[in-house]
């Protein structure tokens, strides 16, 4: 009678996954995903259920040391680092990195790095981050490096744009971007256009469209009077 109802548990178990993780539904999938699953756990990719690195994740993962996926569509969490192929819709967390190959909406978390070469539509909680395009909240322990940024972003040391920025820039360090639309704020700031205000000890750039520096020492190099303590403004 065990043995019967064992074997009963483990075909409903098997029709149970038949359903869910499928290798024919191509639908909304993964480029190069053999097919996806509501369901992922293991040691490391590939020794997880189900097996291999090639699975569209649509639910929620849990891996010991490292989870990788084709496309993501929910929540993974690993010890050690997490890494998306495809598109990552979702939440993810890990302990020292979190890599993504393509696009990313939803939230990345870890306490080392958040990384890509793709752009970003979300939150990035980390040591440090870097993505090509970034729109959302990014706050680091240690800095950031993107190409172009929008929104909020928060470093204990620095933050390099270098591309244009719009939005708030912290960092008890460095804010360094080429195109400013907004504010920065730290130790040191740098723009090569700004539109906006820079606080800080140093404020610096190059050009002042229309704009305000509250420091130290502040210099706009396009303005007749170049450098001014306490504040220079170009309007």
């Amino acid at each position: 009678m065990t043995i019967r109802k064992i074997a009963i548990a483990v075909a409903a178990a098997a029709a149970f996954t038949s359903v869910f993780a499928s290798e024919d539904d191509v639908s909304g999938q993964g480029i190069g995903a053999i097919g996806w699953t509501p369901a992922q756990i293991g040691l490391c990719a590939p020794v997880s259920y189900p097996w291999g690195f090639d699975w569209d994740l649509k639910g929620v993962g849990i891996d010991v040391l490292y989870t990788e996926n084709v496309l993501l569509k929910g929540l993974a969490i690993s010890g050690i680092a997490t890494r998306t192929r495809d598109e990552m819709t979702g939440f993810v967390v890990s302990g020292l990195c979190n890599w993504n190959d393509r696009d990313t909406y939803g939230i990345n978390v870890t306490l080392g790095a958040n990384c890509g070469f793709a752009d970003n539509y979300g939150v990035d909680l980390g040591a440090f981050s870097m993505r090509n395009v970034m729109k959302g909240l990014d706050i680091n322990f240690l800095g950031s490096h993107q190409q172009d940024f929008t929104g909020v972003q928060v470093a204990g040391l620095c933050n390099f744009t270098l591309g244009d920025f719009t939005g708030g820039d912290i960092a008890l360090g460095l804010n360094m971007a080429k195109e400013v639309t907004g504010c920065e704020l730290g130790g040191i700031n740098f723009a090569h256009r700004l539109t906006g205000c820079q606080i800080g000890f140093f404020n610096i750039c190059e050009e002042c469209n229309c704009g305000i520096q509250l420091g130290l020492v502040n210099i706009i190099m396009d303005n007749k009077i170049k450098v001014l303590p306490i504040t220079n403004f170009y309007f």
